[in-house]
């Protein structure tokens, strides 16, 4: 399985096809200040466009708060303004592979327990530092 990955950070958006943990073809946007989401929604739109026909699903981290498929923006000056976002239906909307969402951190922290021995893990910590 071939996963389009996109992580939307407050000052750029990174994007790579990520396939049996080997990541290819990464690149750097920078991130839509526009107010009213049309550049957030372009970007995206661009994004899976340029990788058409070369992944299976879509997963996405992105920082603030996503929930039923709106981003909501704990520090909307971060994300160009945005406050709520339809991040699900914008990507829905041009592609008609499975989307996942997550907020960042918590993708960042599941990434790096699934390296620990989990047997022997009583408590985890994950502490990360960002423009969010």
């Amino acid at each position: 399985m071939r996963c389009l990955a996109i992580d939307i950070g407050g000052t750029k958006i990174a994007v790579a096809l990520v396939e049996n943990q080997l990541i290819s073809q990464r690149q750097q946007i920078v991130t839509p200040q526009d107010q009213d989401g049309s550049g957030m929604r372009q970007v995206l739109k661009d994004i899976v466009q340029q990788y058409q026909g070369q992944f299976d699903y879509i997963a996405v981290a992105s920082t603030g708060i996503i929930n039923q498929g709106i981003l909501t923006a704990l520090n909307p000056k971060n994300l160009g303004g945005l406050a709520h976002f339809p991040l699900h239906e914008s990507l829905a909307s041009v592609s008609k592979k499975p989307i996942f969402l997550l907020n960042d951190v918590q993708a960042a922290a599941f990434a790096e327990y699934q390296h620990e021995d989990q047997s022997a893990v009583k408590n985890f910590v994950f502490i990360t530092v960002s423009t969010g």
